[in-house]
């Protein structure tokens, strides 16, 4: 499984806002991280609910993985599942 890590273009866009004094909420956490291997690819990231809850939420791009998106009250958790649906079995 391999991975790769960018700055989230949510987080980047609120950032630009606040420092120019715009008071709104943060929706997105800092960073995009995309999981692949030769079953697909998985999005996972950082997502706050509009209550100030933040979960991490998983979703596929490539391959038929799962259906939607899988939310996530742990990194970990999410973590866990993202190596269940790419990792081969042993």
């Amino acid at each position: 499984m391999k991975h790769e890590v960018h700055l989230h273009n949510g987080y980047v866009e609120w950032d630009e806002a606040r420092k120019e004094g715009h008071k709104i909420t943060q929706l997105f956490g800092k960073y995009h991280h995309i999981f692949w291997s030769a079953k697909g690819r998985i999005s996972l990231v950082k997502l706050n609910d509009f209550l100030g809850i933040w979960y991490w939420e998983i979703m596929s791009l490539e391959g038929e993985l799962f259906e939607d998106v899988e939310r996530f009250d742990t990194k970990k958790k999410a973590m866990q599942r993202i190596e269940e649906l790419l990792e081969s079995k042993k």
